[in-house]
C-alpha cells in the first residue's frame, strides 16, 4: 500500500487505515523501531495482558498434595 506523508507542525505523519488498526489491535500507543533501514510500527500491549483469560481456579492442583510424610519425620526433635 502506498501512502503520502503529511505535514503536521514541524513533523510529518501518515494516516493508518482503520482496517490495519483493527487487525493489529492498535488503540492509542505504538512503538516505533528503526531496524536495518526499515521503520517498524508495533502495538503496545499492557504487561501481563490476558494472563488470566480462561483461568479456572477449580482446576488448580494443590502443589503439596502428593507429598508423603516419612516415619523419620514423625519423631520428636531433641534440642
Amino acid at each position: 500500500m502506498l501512502t503520502t506523508l503529511r505535514k503536521i507542525g514541524n513533523s510529518r505523519g501518515l494516516i493508518i487505515p482503520s482496517a490495519f488498526l483493527e487487525q493489529l489491535q492498535i488503540e492509542n500507543e505504538v512503538e516505533l523501531i528503526l531496524e536495518d533501514g526499515v521503520l517498524l510500527l508495533k502495538p503496545v500491549t499492557p504487561l501481563r495482558q490476558g494472563w488470566f483469560e480462561g483461568y479456572d481456579p477449580a482446576k488448580d492442583i494443590e502443589p503439596l498434595s502428593e507429598l508423603q510424610e516419612l516415619e523419620s519425620e514423625q519423631e520428636d526433635w531433641e534440642w
